[in-house]
């Protein structure tokens, strides 16, 4: 088995650690928030390369110094968006030693370690990422923008007939019908359909639906309409 499909089973979760190239293709966020970073499509000695978007792709070189860790299904780093978009979206690697001052920081973050202790454990992250526990993205961070679908919106049948956008603003469609589960969503012209669970709803400011789903994901949705 190739280390891209290593299943989540597969990880020894008692070393409490897992090797970069085991979460290629892994989804990558921003611990804080929940922010959406891309999807990771290669490791270098200083850097994670995460790519975003399908018809306006961008790429971010993300420091190794700044990851939060791996929960086997999200790599998270102690990055916003709004960090990635200004610091680490690029369109070329970094030079050699240009992430330096992320490493100072993470060491100068960690006050109660001792100062071998912290060096151990950034030679540690060039070659392994801790691993953490799984986390909600609903209950990451206090972004006034993420609304939990339980919380935020009471009555469904409000979302219908509005439109739906994807979490990089991708407009998709509207909403055509609510059930117990899932909602139902239509592209112009009812060429595709999709059915997002009620937890892939990030928002709904009135206008429109955000979902908590990038526009590489949104084939795990489609739904095949019978012509």
């Amino acid at each position: 088995m190739s280390n891209q499909t290593r299943d989540e089973n597969s990880i020894d979760w008692k070393d409490n650690r897992i090797k970069w190239n085991d979460i290629l293709k892994k989804e990558a966020r921003g611990y804080e928030k929940g922010d959406d970073l891309g999807e990771v499509q290669e490791i270098g000695q200083e850097f994670v390369v995460t790519e975003r978007g399908r018809l306006k792709k961008s790429n971010f070189y993300l420091p190794k110094a700044l990851v939060a860790g791996f929960d086997g299904d999200v790599l998270w780093f102690n990055i916003t968006e709004d960090e990635a978009e200004d610091n680490f979206k690029k369109d070329n690697p970094p030079k050699m030693g240009e992430y330096s001052r992320y490493k100072s920081a993470a060491v100068t973050e960690q006050p109660d370690v001792q100062s071998q202790e912290k060096t151990d454990s950034l030679r540690d992250l060039q070659e392994y990422i801790p691993l953490i526990e799984k986390r909600q993205i609903d209950k990451v961070g206090t972004d006034s923008s993420y609304t939990h679908p339980t919380a935020g919106i009471v009555d469904w049948d409000t979302i219908l007939k509005k439109g739906v956008r994807t979490v990089d603003e991708i407009s998709i469609g509207v909403v055509t019908a609510v059930n117990e589960n899932g909602v139902i969503v239509t592209t112009e012209g009812a060429k595709e359909e999709f059915n997002f669970p009620k937890d892939e709803v990030r928002s709904f400011n009135g206008q429109e639906v955000i979902l908590n789903v990038n526009d590489e994901r949104l084939d795990q949705f489609k739904v095949k309409v019978p012509r």
